[in-house]
């Protein structure tokens, strides 16, 4: 199967900084800014979910990761990650 057999059974959206995408949860409870890391610039969901799909050829954009994250690899290709510590080193 394909990506764009995944876009469509999964009804994934694409994504501001590439791939495609669908949430699939989203905790009731908030934690509010006073009680996060100066870091984050509001308040935040103790929990989200999400599908994410990049197809053959695309590259999600460098981005600054604020909270941790899980990922699940569940069918597809190699996936390549660029790391660049807080000093910025590669």
């Amino acid at each position: 199967m394909d990506a764009q057999y995944w876009i469509r059974t999964l009804g994934l959206r694409r994504h501001p900084e590439g791939g495609y995408f669908k949430e699939t949860y989203r905790a009731q409870e908030v934690i509010p800014k006073t009680g996060l890391p100066s870091r984050f610039s509001g308040p935040r969901h103790v929990s989200t979910a999400v599908y994410f799909l990049l197809a053959r050829n695309e590259y999600s954009r460098f981005h600054r990761l604020q909270a941790d994250e899980l990922w699940h690899f569940h069918t597809g290709g190699t996936l390549v990650l660029h790391l660049f510590s807080p000093d910025k080193k590669y």
